[in-house]
């Protein structure tokens, strides 16, 4: 199936830019992380499945980080994916689940709950614990490997940033990893 292969080819990503430019402590992060995650692919895939059948997969933000949204009278986001329709293409909880992990790196951790509280309560859809879990630890999965392909630009702004950067997202993402064992 198309939509757990997306999760699937992510992991091989985030395996191959760690194997070039990664520390053996960020390559031994990433492999336990791509193994808790692609084992609960292979394990629990009707979790993710029942989003796509339940059609809760829509065109979204596709990235939404703290930094994208502009508090008002009215809150705005901004700054979406428009160049990219497939990666636009996700279940809402995975977006929030996003915006949750990036508060969370910031230091704003029970910003998730909220978020999750007025969902349900807007939406009428609770998802389950270990599907925010593993949209978590997926999303700070490609953030950690967004983080640690800047040190292959040239020339490398602030290179002792992105490893711990990269490290911080591996962080997030296996502590959520421990969540996914059902």
């Amino acid at each position: 199936m198309a939509y757990l292969d997306r999760f699937r080819a992510e992991c091989r990503a985030s395996r191959r830019a760690f194997h070039s430019s990664g520390s053996p402590a960020l390559r031994y992060a990433v492999n336990c992380v791509v193994r808790y995650i692609e084992a609960f692919i292979g394990r629990c895939p009707g979790v993710l499945l029942q989003r796509l059948e339940a059609r809760r997969v829509v065109e979204g933000h596709g990235d939404l980080r703290p930094e994208h949204i502009c508090l008002g009278s009215t809150p705005r986001i901004i700054d979406c994916l428009e160049f990219r329709p497939d990666l636009r293409c996700l279940d809402p909880v995975d977006e929030l689940a996003f915006l949750a992990m990036e508060c969370e790196r910031l230091g704003a951790r029970s910003i998730g709950r909220v978020l999750f509280h007025h969902y349900c309560r807007r939406t009428g859809d609770c998802p389950p614990p270990v599907l925010i879990a593993f949209y978590k630890a997926i999303g700070a999965l490609i953030r950690a490997r967004i983080a640690i392909l800047h040190l292959q630009e040239m020339p490398v702004r602030d290179p002792a940033k992105w490893p711990k950067r990269a490290a911080e997202y591996l962080k997030i993402a296996r502590r959520e990893c421990r969540h996914l064992d059902l």
